[in-house]
């Protein structure tokens, strides 16, 4: 072999590359196997500029196209976003309506009108024991009564005593009931009680107005006793006509809201 074959043979070989420099870009169109990453893919440079490659290289993820979601930044399923709603739900339904105002006065009222209840029981009671008691000493200290019969003496007595037991127990029964009523109004529970309780106390004080009229019409009765007896009938009435406003009604079906939703 001699020199000058050397030289055309190593400059006639296509396969033969001479080794790039450290930082020299490739050489493009100079020959078809120049240029090629590994894989044998071609690299073609974009008519918009540097920087978007056509191939990736071999083993390695390339960016996501236009259009397409990618791996950072997608958005959650839509299941995710409907379950918010059922998380917060249970705090609006859990939540203790406020009092309003006709609920707060009717149940003041109701206590008002226990404790007329409790003396009222207490005087009955009291009245019907003592007053056999009562009637055999205005018997027995009267002259002009003398000839009054024991047994019928007797028989006064027992009614007596059986209409101030009977009323007294009926007294405390109502007492009981404004009492429990009022209680059960004000935490939300229930107004049935209360407004029973209210009629009851506006029928009573209905008639002792009407029994004071009369009184008052015959001048036996004066007008202080017309007074009051007016603001009692009034007071009653009001107990019924608060827990029927609609704001009552709205706190008492909240309360319900709640309940059945526990």
């Amino acid at each position: 072999m001699s020199t000058h074959d050397d030289e055309h043979g190593s400059g006639t070989d296509p396969r033969y590359q001479p080794p790039q420099q450290y930082g020299q870009p490739p050489q493009y169109g100079s020959g078809g196997q120049q240029g090629q990453p590994y894989g044998g893919q071609q690299y073609h440079p974009s008519p918009y500029g540097q920087g978007q490659p056509q191939a990736q290289p071999h083993g390695q993820a390339g960016y996501p196209q236009y259009g397409q979601p990618g791996g950072y930044g997608s958005y959650p399923p839509q299941g995710q976003y409907g379950q918010y709603g059922g998380q917060y739900g249970p705090y609006g339904q859990t939540a203790v309506p406020a009092r309003p105002a006709p609920v707060v006065v009717a149940a003041v009222l109701g206590f008002v009108f226990s404790a007329f209840g409790a003396l009222m029981t207490v005087g009955l009671l009291l009245g019907g024991a003592l007053l056999g008691t009562v009637l055999e000493d205005v018997v027995a200290s009267d002259p002009t009564l003398s000839d009054v019969d024991p047994s019928e003496l007797g028989e006064v007595t027992d009614f007596a005593l059986l209409f101030g037991v009977g009323f007294g127990v009926l007294a405390l029964l109502w007492t009981a009931l404004m009492i429990w009523g009022s209680v059960r109004a004000l935490t939300g529970r229930s107004r049935v009680l209360l407004l029973v309780g209210g009629g009851i106390a506006v029928a009573l004080t209905g008639l002792l107005l009407l029994a004071v009229l009369s009184g008052v019409s015959t001048g036996e009765v004066g007008g202080g006793e017309l007074v009051f007896s007016l603001l009692l009938f009034l007071a009653a009435l009001a107990i019924v006509v608060l827990l029927c406003l609609r704001p009552a009604a709205q706190f008492y079906a909240a309360h319900r809201a709640r309940r059945a939703a526990r």
